[in-house]
């Protein structure tokens, strides 16, 4: 499993976590991939690390709630995808295997089908892909009419990829080939070594890579704040028979709406007039006052929200304060869709609904009012009454 990245696409939220450890609904995106794994009886595991890498060990130790055991490789500087898989290879030796990335989301069905696939054909690899609306974002799948990899072309113009059928970046994998062809991956244009290359070499050379369609609906790259809103709802579409789960030592102190479905992380209190959902996380440990309405967003663990605020299609991280009336926008000014900065470029969400991403410690003051596609970083100080329109790191002032 590959958990080395920076991130930078999520930050706010990756400036003090891996993107592996974010939330989705009541475990994290590695949480959720190591469950699959054990599902499927996959027994030994390598997480493949490098940022804030103690975090991960810290959070998952041994494996052993997973049913799994956990053997951790830092691959030292991060490279590419190909360059961390090969950081594997002492673990893997000659042996199949399964390599996932660690930021999408896994199929149980999904990954058994992978697994039978593999067996069935006599393949180097099997490479699951998804069926997507936006294809020209990712690397999208060019494959034969029997179903086997011819390339990937990686995020090519709209309405010129070749299907709508994507990388998912889950594979079943022959080590005593794949990584001989690693090792002959040239490096990338972005100076790394990309696994889709790695695959291009094996398909060149005569060997066969089969593409298993997963369909669609399932599947998330949690690559963008969006992403992770995204990923959250299907996430807890799958956490309760009722679409509500609530965890031990929740306080409601007095009656409060809750919309299904959604997740309310133990020790956590809740004020009443509250309107909680639908397509909401709140973590542990989290203080909501009184009128206060959250939905389609997700809470980290710590955060306290007064009373009478909106927070809606909006991510917050941990131990924030968001004190009284704060209201978080979540439609831009023209009615189009919303857009935020993105590693310093302004990037279409495609969502006409999204609110704001604020980073660990953060404080909101009494009354502001936050803009559609804001991001707030860590300990960043809003004062009272202000209204915010541009991403914000540091103190924010009056313009």
């Amino acid at each position: 499993m590959l958990a080395a990245g920076l991130g930078t696409r999520l930050n706010p939220l990756t400036a003090t976590r891996p993107k592996h450890l974010l939330p989705l609904g009541n475990s994290t995106i590695l949480e959720r991939v190591l469950k699959v794994l054990g599902e499927v009886g996959v027994r030994d595991v390598c997480i493949v690390v490098h940022y804030l890498k103690d975090k991960i060990i810290n959070t998952l130790g041994s494996g052993e709630r997973f049913n799994v055991n956990i053997t951790y490789v830092d691959q030292g500087a991060v490279k590419g995808t190909a360059h961390a898989i090969a950081a594997a290879r002492d673990f893997v030796g000659g042996e199949d295997f399964i390599a996932v990335y660690g930021d999408v989301t896994v199929n149980v069905d999904v990954l058994r089908r992978a697994i039978e696939l593999y067996r069935e054909k006599s393949v180097s690899a099997v490479m699951v892909g998804v069926e997507v609306d936006d294809p020209w974002n990712y690397g999208v799948l060019s494959i034969d009419d029997e179903g086997y990899l011819i390339r990937v072309v990686e995020k090519p113009r709209r309405g010129e990829e070749p299907s709508n059928l994507i990388n998912a970046g889950i594979y079943v994998l022959d080590g005593s080939r794949v990584f001989r062809f690693i090792d002959e991956t040239p490096v990338s244009p972005r100076g790394e070594l990309e696994f889709t290359d790695t695959l291009q070499l094996l398909v060149n050379s005569g060997e066969r890579i089969a593409v298993l369609n997963g369909g669609r609906g399932w599947w998330f790259d949690v690559g963008r704040p969006w992403d992770l809103i995204g990923a959250n709802r299907l996430a807890l579409s799958e956490v309760a028979s009722n679409g509500v789960l609530i965890g031990g030592n929740v306080d409601f102190r007095g009656a409060i709406e809750v919309l299904p479905p959604v997740y309310i992380g133990s020790n956590s209190v809740i004020d009443g007039d509250c309107t909680i959902g639908p397509y909401t996380v709140i973590c542990g440990n989290v203080r909501i006052s009184r009128g206060t309405v959250i939905g389609n967003s997700v809470v980290m663990s710590g955060t306290i929200i007064g009373a009478h605020c909106q927070v809606m299609y909006s991510v917050l991280g941990e131990n924030c304060i968001v004190e009284n009336y704060v209201h978080f926008r979540f439609r831009s000014f023209d009615g189009g869709t919303v857009k935020m900065n993105i590693k310093g470029r302004r990037v279409d969400s495609g969502w006409f609904e999204l609110g704001s991403v604020v980073g660990d410690g953060a404080f909101i003051g009494y009354g502001s009012i936050i803009g559609a596609g804001t991001s707030i970083y860590p300990k960043s100080i809003i004062p009272r009454l202000s209204l915010v329109l541009r991403d914000v790191k540091g103190v924010y002032c009056y313009s």
